[in-house]
């Protein structure tokens, strides 16, 4: 049975969303600004236990969205048992600096054990794989679409019964069908909604 609640969550303020964004957006893999880190710690007291305790944490492998969900969720690693695993389908829907993830060596090397990388296979040497914005992680609207079913797919197919996923307002837009034949956004999108899985 799929999930009962799937939680969109968009990470914190990041560097690149500084101004002058038109330089900052080709920032690599930035990290969170001190406002998005409070922005993090401020969501641990203003949301439920249901959005607090799922059953899994997942996250787009980019550097602000594991620390928003290190931030978001730090009651929860602080044993060391759990982690948040990084779902490649989930990054971001350009091809720009600020939204290319770093490889996973050196996520490894930042995150140690924080981070399960299972599914970041094969991104050094195949050539579509999830970090080259090519195949489905073009930053198109065939691929978008195309990567935003294999998302909604690979979560109805998982067992847990309340799932977060931190990850991007815009790629986020097009996981829940909110956007135009132009790839426009349709609608405002909220810090955490619930997404039917079709």
């Amino acid at each position: 049975m799929p999930p009962t609640r799937i939680h969109l969550i968009r990470h914190g303020q990041g560097h690149h969303q500084l101004p002058p964004t038109e330089k900052n957006q080709y920032l690599p893999d930035p990290v969170l600004t001190d406002e998005g880190i409070s922005a993090c710690q401020a969501f641990r007291k203003n949301h439920p236990a249901s959005v607090l305790n799922p059953d899994l944490i997942c996250a787009s492998p980019l550097t602000r969205t594991i620390q928003t969900a290190k931030y978001c969720f730090s009651d929860r690693f602080e044993s060391g048992k759990e982690q948040i695993l990084l779902i490649p389908y989930a990054q971001e829907a350009t091809d720009l600096p600020s939204d290319t993830g770093s490889d996973r060596k050196v996520l490894e090397g930042e995150f140690g054990a924080l981070i399960d990388c299972g599914l970041l296979v094969g991104e050094e040497s195949e050539e579509d794989g999830w970090r080259s914005s090519k195949g489905i992680y073009a930053p198109s609207h065939e691929a978008l679409r195309a990567r935003a079913k294999a998302l909604r797919g690979w979560l109805a197919g998982r067992e847990e019964k309340e799932v977060v996923v931190v990850g991007h307002g815009q790629f986020w837009h097009w996981l829940t069908g909110e956007v135009d034949a132009e790839g426009k956004q349709t609608s405002e999108f909220l810090s955490v909604c619930d997404l039917l899985i079709d």
